[in-house]
């Protein structure tokens, strides 16, 4: 049998059409490169810089997840929307994947960044409430829900194997497991309640109880230990307990026993200062990074409680923070992010920061050391070992 050779020719322009429309609509996935041209460093210049902002997401196409095609579309049939987070509050990394808690669509979104792929925790159904998310070493999830009044427990596979919190009427806002003990800040109480975290047994509540006749105490009255408003917390290596306080203006730290220690920051507009305090992190020398949402700037006190840093500013510009809600550090992850960090730098761990307000965005920093104006680097915990200059500076002129 014969073949004309027009009809060749038409077939072999018809599979270059296809494969010219896979090449440039989405049939391969894409590799991100930076998108900004000039690095942000905090401190900025001249000063000697102990974070870089890398990069930051919101959607699929924000990581080069993989989209579909106009010609596979027209094969396959339209895909199912993934359009990106809505409002994000907590957060959490695990082997690359990190969870986000979008308060704005009562789901956990997941962005698997080694596949490119965006998904969501619970696929065949929404949560009531997530806010925040704990994620152990064996890739156990614990998923704070304020309105269910419960603490979802997933497995490694993503599986709903326990809920956490029946019967004790409590309202999660923030979950830290630790050994067997499951750390929730509860917003009808006002307190810490520890529970065990395979049966959900009440084992014991850290801070006072506090009075819920009328308003909140304004802060000056509020004794030791007690909370005005609840939010965010963390623990530190040696197991002691900080908690922020979104009212009161403060983060108050309990010893292991959930004895009172001490409080730290105070309320107020000055930089060393906290107005609406909610995500705390602490890192393995003991700093404390909190996120203040009404200022929107990340903060980081030594373990003595001195303002040693701040960092992000409100704006729209790269690093700069939209009603920042929580900050997670990250040590196992950096080298997802590393390609974003100038050459020559040295990440030692991530820095991550949701916002709520403008693009809704997850920004990622990275603290480490960094070559800059060809000058020796430094250890970024030897520079921030004491309040110095640069704390001193920022106290007196206080920039908003």
């Amino acid at each position: 049998m014969r073949t004309h050779k027009s009809v060749v020719l038409k077939g072999l322009a018809f599979f270059a059409v296809i494969w010219t429309a896979c090449l440039f609509t989405g049939c391969r996935s894409v590799e991100v490169v930076q998108p900004f041209s000039k690095p942000v460093f905090f401190p900025p210049p001249p000063e000697v810089p102990r974070l870089q902002f890398l990069t930051s997401f919101s959607g699929p196409e924000d990581f080069g997840a993989r989209t579909t095609g106009g010609f596979e579309r027209f094969v396959l049939g339209e895909p199912e929307m993934l359009e990106g987070i809505a409002a994000p509050y907590g957060m959490a990394l695990f082997e690359g994947r990190l969870y986000v808690c979008d308060v704005g669509k009562k789901i956990v979104a997941v962005f698997d960044l080694p596949n490119r792929t965006f998904g969501y925790l619970t696929k065949d159904r929404r949560l009531t409430n997530p806010v925040n998310i704990f994620i152990e070493d064996n890739g156990s999830k614990y998923v704070a829900d304020s309105t269910a009044g419960l603490v979802f427990v997933f497995d490694r596979e993503d599986n709903m194997v326990n809920m956490l919190g029946k019967h004790l009427k409590i309202s999660p806002v923030d979950v830290v497991v630790r050994d067997t003990l499951c750390y929730v800040t509860d917003d009808t109480s006002n307190q810490v309640v520890v529970l065990d975290k395979v049966t959900g047994q009440e084992i014991k509540r850290v801070g006072l109880r506090r009075w819920r006749a009328g308003p909140a105490k304004p802060e000056a009255e509020l004794p030791p230990g007690e909370f005005s408003l609840i939010s965010d917390l963390a623990l530190d290596q040696q197991g002691n307990i900080y908690v922020t306080d979104k009212a009161a203006g403060r983060i108050t730290q309990f010893h292991p026993s959930g004895i009172f220690a001490r409080t730290i920051g105070r309320p107020g507009d000055n930089i060393d200062e906290l107005v609406r305090p909610k995500g705390v992190a602490v890192d393995r020398e003991n700093r404390i990074w909190v996120v203040d949402a009404a200022t929107e700037v990340a903060k980081i006190y030594d373990e003595r409680g001195q303002l040693l840093l701040f960092f992000g500013l409100p704006g729209n510009e790269p690093g700069m923070m939209n009603l920042p809600a929580t900050i997670v550090l990250d040590y196992d992850n950096v080298a997802f992010f590393q390609k974003y960090a100038v050459k020559g730098a040295s990440i030692e761990f991530l820095v991550l920061v949701s916002n709520q307000y403008g693009s809704n965005k997850i920004s990622v920093y990275g603290f480490g050391t960094f070559p800059v104006h060809g000058s020796e680097k430094e250890s970024p915990s030897a520079l921030l070992g004491s309040r110095g200059q640069d704390g001193r500076q920022r106290s007196e002129n206080p920039e908003r």
